[in-house]
């Protein structure tokens, strides 16, 4: 039997397993709402579902949406737009690379949230606070990924570059961004995530416009059924994100192995 044919005799009983894993998780909370959470206040999923379609009727809802899309897109297009380019830089030097590694691993090894008070400080609780929190988190894989794709650079492929006396642009033109392409790709599917990861929580804690902050409205008042709308709203956008960088990448990357093996 191919291996093909295998793959398409096996899709029906993962879909079914994903399936009855999702119902055992429903069910679970179901027992949970109406059994030790009701005293916290825990929706069932039936009351979710509807407080969902209640709050989908008004604007309040696809506004905050939108606005922590849009936080999280502007945050990751400039993450893109800074972190790609220098981590080409970094990696096509071994000098600059020595000198920028300690500066490089103490950046990344801040966490995003702890930055929060000083971007407050300086924007105060607007979106370009926001953007500057997401950009300082997503910023860093994006740049280590094409740091690392660059060294990891065949050396036959840096002797065509020197035969041909290729410029730097050139190089990382021809050679170094096909080659590179594949670690980029994952690290921007870590920096989308980190990106509305970072939005929502900006919004949570500073008080920007967008599902962090009405998560926090909610709270606030104790609106568990609303509350519990807005987090699956939030699980549910990172769900959709990745899976749309998931067809980014097969569409990108077609001519890679990893891709034809799962065509």
């Amino acid at each position: 039997m191919t291996r093909n044919a295998t793959a398409r005799r096996g899709a029906p009983v993962t879909l079914l397993l994903q399936l009855a894993t999702l119902v055992v998780a429903v069910v679970v909370w179901l027992l949970f709402a109406i059994g030790p959470g009701s005293a916290a206040g825990v929706p069932t999923p039936w009351t979710t579902v509807e407080t969902a379609v209640e709050l989908m009727g008004g604007s309040v809802y696809w506004t905050a949406v939108g606005n922590t899309v849009l936080t999280a897109l502007i945050g990751l297009l400039l993450s893109i737009a800074i972190g790609i380019p220098l981590g080409l830089i970094n990696g096509s030097n071994r000098k600059v690379a020595l000198s920028s590694q300690f500066l490089v691993d103490f950046g990344r090894c801040i966490p995003g949230v702890g930055i929060l008070p000083l971007v407050l400080l300086v924007f105060g609780g607007t979106r370009p606070m926001a953007v500057a929190l997401v950009i300082f988190g997503a910023v860093w894989p994006l740049l280590i990924q094409s740091t690392y794709a660059v060294q990891q650079v065949s050396p036959q492929m840096h002797q065509v570059g020197r035969a041909f006396h290729l410029t730097l642009g050139d190089r990382i033109r021809s050679i170094y961004v096909p080659s590179a392409t594949p670690f980029i790709m994952t690290g921007l599917r870590i920096s989308a995530t980190i990106s509305l990861l970072l939005s929502i929580s900006a919004e949570f804690l500073g008080g920007v416009d967008g599902i962090g902050r009405e998560l926090f409205d909610t709270l606030t008042v104790n609106d568990s059924d609303k509350m519990f709308v807005y987090a699956f709203t939030a699980a549910l956008l990172g769900i959709a994100l990745n899976g749309l960088l998931l067809q980014v990448q097969k569409r990108v990357l077609w001519w890679h192995p990893s891709q034809r093996e799962k065509a």
